[in-house]
């Protein structure tokens, strides 16, 4: 359904060829499409304080711990089980128990080295110091065991270290024992909350680099890093040995042939103990062993925050800079940075994202503030509040163009398809590029337009008008839903208020039924004068003083007066006299004409008594809507009137108008109880607007009313007479009788009388009259024709 109306716009603008002199031209584009550069500042602001806010995010690490949390969680699924080429000697509560101490001895410890030597183990590290002395004898014992095996034996250590205000000494082994082994550091550096560590590959002391526990048991060579271990690895699969079975020789030694060993502290008593996400708190030397596992692996390297915010930042400023509000960008990199996160570390490269995704989230909830605010809920367009400038333009017109009935029409449309056909209409309006942004609210679209003079705009906009109705008819094959345009040309107002009074006059062009309105100094003065009838309107309804008058209607064929048709013929204060039509449709438009049918019917009846006590034959015919008869509160409000003021039924004709197709089903009933109350019906203006054949059929009328400009155009036209002839023919074959308005000369009464017509009504008899001077004619016997 949708598919069809670009290539039919497409069409129309074809055929409209070249531009014609006055028609719009390109306009100065950056005040046609201020909307869309507003937004584009907007977004651009949006960008900048996102991708500043990641920045400083990560310069202060305020989203460290998260990114710890979120690494250990990726570490989760790549879970996997150490090499077995590294084992722990755990001095545990079951070593110490048996040996009766609250630590293994010096000498315990020369004969632990002895036996891991004899076993062929690789490399022994210590993640203790042994900084402090003993006894004469285990030290020398120790010192002498560790000079017996160099290269094969490290001591731990921990440089100085400053970690704000708080400074920590160094922790060195003793003197005697440093000059026999080597050093390896103990040092780890925890994040936030516990939630990783991070190991240098090799420290200073004392002017000397030396190696971590983690470089001496992978062997690594390579730079200087600092680094996190792979928590991919479980702890859990570390193969781990009692140093009491050690030391008593309790283990194989070919569990132990080839291996690295580290040395350290499990009792439940140890402070060395730290938390692992998703394991809980392990010995400190477990770490060591899955840092040396890491590094086996390869050089770290630590790239930060720098590579994700980039990315971040340019999937920020590409959404900034792009004309589309889809939140594509946002979600691959949102759902793209973890996983190229969990790649990398496959590759001992650690990259830090969560500066990047709050940068991308804080761009989010902007650019979705801003959507929320100038962007429309049902399709992709701007809202008015995104053209809604301060500032006066006396280059541009402003257009606002309503689409009739679109959200009934639309009811069975998916929101897509909604937004296919609306912008849709906004390409074809912006057409050869004369217009700037449009905007969409409700069920109206709003854009602007280089400014034209008074002729060109109402080709334009008439040429505009007929163009879309065209489009919108071949696509939903309805000619109700014709579109209305409001054109606001007050140049000196801001654009938002102009904006507002385009899309009023749109409304007012949608009620009236006309294709365009200008709001125009013309156009403000009719309103104003609508607004002043109104005013009057609402006085004489208040006060029940709507002055009327009666024409009086002839029988052609003996000139007597058989009734007369009640006509507004007021002027309020003894002013100036109010049109009548413009009354009638001010009451209209306010929903206030069955109470200005009541009043006048009132007074008519009130009146119509006197004549009817001269000649109980006359016919008394008001006039009314007749969309009024779907309204059973009108009719019984009649009814109840007819009653209380005594006028009969039967010499009552209600003359119906109507612009608008009936709606048979709904005054069926209505007709019914006015026919059993003996009331009579008249179509009136027969042959304009919607009073043709087809009111003959649904309307079971007495009596049938030929519209003036056929009667008063019979002397001159040989159409107007043939169509005033067939009508007689037509009504008398209906058994109705035919009244002819209008009539101002004795050619065109001689005529009717010719043709059989029954009755006459025009100037030619007399003007409407006021009661009085109407029973006077009367009392006369015959009618007099107006001199």
């Amino acid at each position: 359904m949708i598919a069809g109306l670009p290539s039919l716009s497409g069409l129309l603008r074809r055929n409209r060829g070249r531009p014609v002199p006055g028609e719009p031209e390109a306009g100065d584009d950056k005040t046609l499409k201020s909307g869309e550069n507003l937004l584009r500042r907007k977004r651009l602001k949006v960008a900048v304080f996102a991708i500043l806010f990641g920045i400083v995010s990560a310069a202060i690490e305020l989203p460290l711990p998260l990114e710890d949390g979120f690494r250990a969680a990726r570490a989760q699924l790549r879970t996997r089980p150490v090499p077995q080429d590294i084992a722990m000697i755990a001095i545990d509560d079951a070593t110490l128990n048996e040996i009766g101490k609250s630590m293994p001895t010096r000498l315990d410890d020369s004969v632990l080295v002895e036996r891991l030597i004899g076993a062929g183990v690789e490399k022994i590290v210590y993640d203790r110091a042994h900084a402090d002395p003993e006894t004469p004898a285990s030290d020398a014992q120790f010192a002498a065991t560790l000079a017996k095996h160099p290269g094969k034996v490290w001591l731990g250590m921990s440089p100085e270290v400053e970690m704000g205000f708080q400074k920590i000494d160094k922790i060195v082994p003793m003197p005697a024992f440093r000059e026999k082994v080597g050093l390896a550091s103990m040092a780890g550096y925890p994040g936030p909350f516990g939630l990783s560590v991070i190991f240098p590959t090799e420290v200073v002391l004392d002017g000397r680099t030396e190696p971590s526990i983690s470089a001496v048991l992978s062997g690594y060579k390579g730079p200087e890093a600092r680094y996190r271990p792979d928590y991919a690895f479980n702890p859990k699969t570390v193969p781990t040995y009692s140093y009491g079975d050690i030391l008593h020789g309790r283990v194989d030694a070919n569990e132990l042939r080839g291996k690295s060993v580290i040395i350290g502290m499990t009792q439940l008593a140890s402070p060395d103990f730290f938390l692992l996400p998703f394991y809980g708190k392990i010995p400190g030397s477990y770490f060591h062993i899955l840092g040396a596992h890491t590094l086996k692996r390869g050089t770290p390297y630590d790239l930060m925050w720098f590579p994700a915010l980039l990315v971040a930042a340019i999937a920020i400023l590409y959404q900034a800079l792009g004309h589309s509000r889809s939140a594509r960008p946002a979600w691959v990199v949102a759902l793209g940075l973890p996983v190229i996160a969990l790649v990398l570390d496959e590759r001992t490269i650690n990259i830090d994202i969560m500066s990047g995704l709050l940068a991308v989230g804080v761009a989010a909830i902007g650019f979705q503030r801003i959507n929320r605010k100038y962007y429309s809920a049902e399709v992709d367009a701007m809202t008015t509040s995104a053209l809604g400038l301060d500032k006066a333009s006396a280059e541009l017109d402003v257009y606002a163009l309503k689409i009739a009935n679109l959200a009934e029409m639309s009811e069975d449309w998916s929101p897509r398809e909604l937004g296919e056909f609306v912008n849709t209409l906004i390409t074809y309006i912006k057409g050869p590029g004369e217009a700037g942004d449009v905007a969409f609210e409700r069920d109206s679209l709003v854009w602007l337009a280089p400014r034209m003079d008074g002729v060109s705009l109402e080709r334009h906009a008439d040429g505009l008008a007929l163009m879309l109705k065209t489009a919108i008819s071949h696509d939903w094959q309805s000619a109700s839903s014709a579109p209305a345009i409001g054109i606001d040309t007050n140049y000196a107002l801001p654009l938002g208020q102009r904006i507002k009074k385009a899309m009023q006059v749109a409304d007012e062009a949608a009620n009236r039924g006309a294709r365009f309105i200008i709001n125009d100094a013309a156009h403000l003065e009719a309103r104003n004068q609508r607004l002043e009838i109104i005013r009057v309107l609402e006085k004489g309804l208040r006060d029940r003083d709507i002055g009327i008058a009666y024409q009086p209607k002839i029988d052609l064929a003996t000139g007597r007066i058989v009734g007369a048709e009640t006509l507004i013929r007021w002027k309020p204060d003894g002013h100036e006299p109010v049109n009548p039509q413009e009354l009638v449709l001010a009451a209209e438009a306010t929903d206030r004409i069955n109470e200005l049918t009541l009043i006048v019917m009132e007074s008519a009846l009130r009146d119509g008594r006197k004549a009817i006590a001269l000649d109980p034959e006359f016919k008394l015919a008001v006039n009314m809507s007749a969309k009024s008869l779907s309204d059973t509160h009108l009719l019984f409000d009649m009814m109840t009137m007819l009653g209380r003021i005594g006028f009969p039924a039967e010499n009552l004709t209600l003359e119906l108008t109507e612009t608008a197709k009936l709606e048979d089903q709904l005054i069926a009933p209505q007709i019914a109880a006015l026919k059993a109350r003996g009331i009579g019906l008249s179509i009136d203006d027969f042959g304009t607007g919607q009073s043709n054949l087809e009111y003959l059929e649904k309307l079971p009328s007495s009596e049938l009313k030929i519209d003036k400009k056929f009667v008063q155009h019979m002397a001159t036209s040989e159409e107007s007479r043939a169509v005033v002839r067939a009508t007689i023919e037509i009504a008398h074959s209906l058994g109705k009788v035919v009244v002819a308005e209008g009539v101002e000369t004795e050619a065109v009464a001689a005529t009717l009388r010719a043709m059989g017509c029954d009755q006459g009504q025009g100037y030619l008899f007399s003007r409407a009259i006021a009661m009085p001077e109407l029973l006077a004619m009367m009392g006369n016997g015959r009618i007099v024709v107006n001199g």
